[in-house]
């Protein structure tokens, strides 16, 4: 098991695991979202059903789907091990993440929304040149869902050890494989409708399972939440610095490890919020107004789950003690199946093991349809090529397969090699890379293609630079190459590049003389109302005659006026078609 998932010593003294139960429920959970998502299988006739259900997704259900999203073996398993051994200081990373919820609504969803367009390309193209900025969309995007998909798929081996109590390097290998496959099948079947049931489905049940573990805490503590901490604080590991479990300082102690957990807060209160799997469902909302709602009520439903699972963290130390947690970093994750087994029994532990897996699967099938859809929607544009509308479909199901098993197989590959510093990463590079272009994009005027490419080629540089002398790659022991030490960076390395990206967007854009004020007109009257610009209506109306008949009133490739952005046509903030002026005449 260490050699395969690159886990260090001692071993893992696997009690728990119950494969008699694990298996079977894990084989109905599988079957029951087959069903699930063939549920909406037969509305999927169009790309756009495909790629962004066809903007049907009302605000309940694309509120749900948002929460689950986040929703991962990271946020829900290790976090709780993460608390019980390292108490506040852990906690606090749970605040980053509802922090990055909360972003998310301010900034991003009613704009995106009613932009109307399908991928960050969209976005992008609406401030500078087409080709660029599909081009800088593809790469961000397609580095971010590869780092992801290959910790993701990990995770499925870990999963498969501590629930199933499968070691066998053959054996490990196979259960990534088949849950992957499966996963592909899923987005194959119904594309983004079907995801975002599945993602439902699992939201669901990782609800159920966590208030039944709170109701277990609380039962076992009298509804007392003071014992359940004053229990923790008196079952804490020590330390050698002598922190409380309950008070700061506990991992990350004082001077500068107190700015490596501010550059770790910090990193996912920004990073999070501007992933393209996440903010992507905007795009599938009923409306701009929808698209808000949904993601405050997402973040609402997070925050709830989080102080839930921030209580069983420090119940866990409380109930287990300081030997049975997991007492070092790579073994966080075995706090929670040891409590659930003391406090529920072999049944729970059973039924728990799909739960965990569809954290997985969920969180793998949302990223492959965005890679999709940043396939189909810009790297198509960059290259020049446009399939003919009626054969766009089969062109996008034939994606899902070459992108889904192709991954996969990289993923299995990839099971010997430390990978746990990618997703830090891909969250660091969503706050250097895409944070920065789409608040630009958004709210400045001066904003042009060199900004766009300073901001992404110059940030994903420096960010790789910072990273390869950073602690994940070399020097400690659970490093890549823990044998060498040749690191300087200690914070996390998106403390620097998020703002250096801020800067590099601002230095690129007053460097060129490109200016077009125009297109920032037009993008934010359609970032606040889903309309066009009265200037815009000539160009509107030349698009929509070149679209030849094409649904949406859509050139192409997809492009709207002065070939930037995704054509008007789609819903208004209040979900009525908007129409094109040679349309409304």
């Amino acid at each position: 098991m260490s050699t395969i998932l690159a886990d260090p010593p001692p071993p893992i003294d696997n009690t728990w695991a119950v494969p008699g139960i694990a298996i079977p429920a894990t084989i109905a959970a599988a079957v029951a979202v087959y069903f699930v998502v063939r549920s909406v299988r037969d509305s999927v006739r169009t790309p756009d059903d495909f790629l962004i259900a066809n903007r049907r997704i009302g605000p309940v259900q694309n509120a749900v789907a948002l929460a689950s999203a986040p929703l991962m073996y990271s946020t829900l398993f290790i976090i709780t091990g993460h608390i019980a051994l390292n108490g506040y200081d852990a906690a606090m990373l749970l605040t980053a993440f509802t922090t990055s919820m909360v972003l998310g609504v301010l900034l991003f969803a009613s704009p995106i929304r009613n932009l109307g367009g399908y991928s960050l390309g969209d976005i992008f193209a609406m401030r500078a040149e087409e080709r660029s900025a599909r081009k800088a969309a593809a790469v961000v995007t397609l580095l971010i869902y590869g780092m992801f998909t290959i910790i993701s798929l990990a995770a499925i081996a870990f999963i498969f050890n501590r629930w199933f109590g499968l070691d066998n390097v053959a054996g490990l290998g196979a259960s990534v494989l088949v849950v992957g496959l499966v996963t592909v099948l899923y987005a194959y079947m119904a594309g983004m409708a079907g995801v975002t049931r599945l993602l439902v489905f699992k939201a669901i049940l990782t609800l159920t399972v966590v208030l039944v573990l709170t109701l277990l805490v609380l039962a076992e503590f009298n509804l007392n939440i003071f014992d359940i901490l004053d229990k923790a604080e008196a079952n804490r590991k020590d330390v050698p610095a002598g922190y409380d479990l309950l008070g700061p300082g506990r991992e990350f102690g004082e001077g500068q490890h107190r700015l490596v957990h501010l550059s770790k807060l910090f990193c996912v209160a920004v990073g999070v919020a501007a992933i393209p799997f996440l903010f992507m469902r905007n795009f599938a909302t009923t409306s701009g107004k929808d698209a808000r709602r949904s993601a405050g009520w997402a973040s609402m439903i997070v925050v709830g789950i989080y102080m839930c699972m921030a209580l069983v963290g420090f119940a866990s130390v409380a109930v287990l003690g300081p030997e049975r947690i997991g007492v070092i970093k790579a073994h966080r994750d075995i706090s929670l199946p040891k409590l659930v087994d003391e406090l529920g029994g072999p049944v729970m532990i059973g039924v728990l093991a799909p739960i965990a897996l569809l954290t997985i699967v969920g969180v793998y099938a949302a990223l492959l349809i965005n890679a999709v859809t940043c396939v189909t929607k810009d790297l198509n544009v960059a290259r020049g090529r446009k399939p003919d509308r009626a054969d766009e479909l089969k062109d996008i199901r034939r994606n899902t397969l070459r992108i889904g098993i192709g991954s996969v197989l990289v993923g299995v590959a990839m099971l010997p090699v430390r990978t746990h510093i990618f997703i830090p990463t891909s969250i660091d590079l969503a706050g250097t890379a895409i944070l920065p272009a789409v608040v630009y994009a958004l709210f400045w005027r001066r904003f042009n293609t060199a900004g766009l490419k300073w901001i992404v080629y110059g940030g994903t540089a420096l960010l790789f630079f910072l990273v390869i002398f950073s602690n994940g790659v070399t020097g400690p022991e659970d490093a890549i190459f823990p044998g060498h030490d040749i690191k300087f960076v200690d914070i996390e390395p998106g403390l620097i590049t998020v703002p250096a990206g801020f800067l590099l967007g601002w230095l690129g854009s007053i460097s060129s003389k490109e200016r077009d004020d125009a297109a920032f007109a037009e993008m934010q009257v359609r970032a606040l109302t889903g309309g066009l610009a009265p200037g815009a209506r000539k160009d509107a109306a030349r698009a929509a005659a070149a679209a030849a008949g094409g649904p949406g009133g859509q050139s192409p490739n997809g492009a709207g006026p002065n070939g930037r952005g995704p054509a008007p046509g789609g819903p208004d903030d209040h979900g009525n078609q908007t129409r094109t002026p040679s349309e409304a005449r």
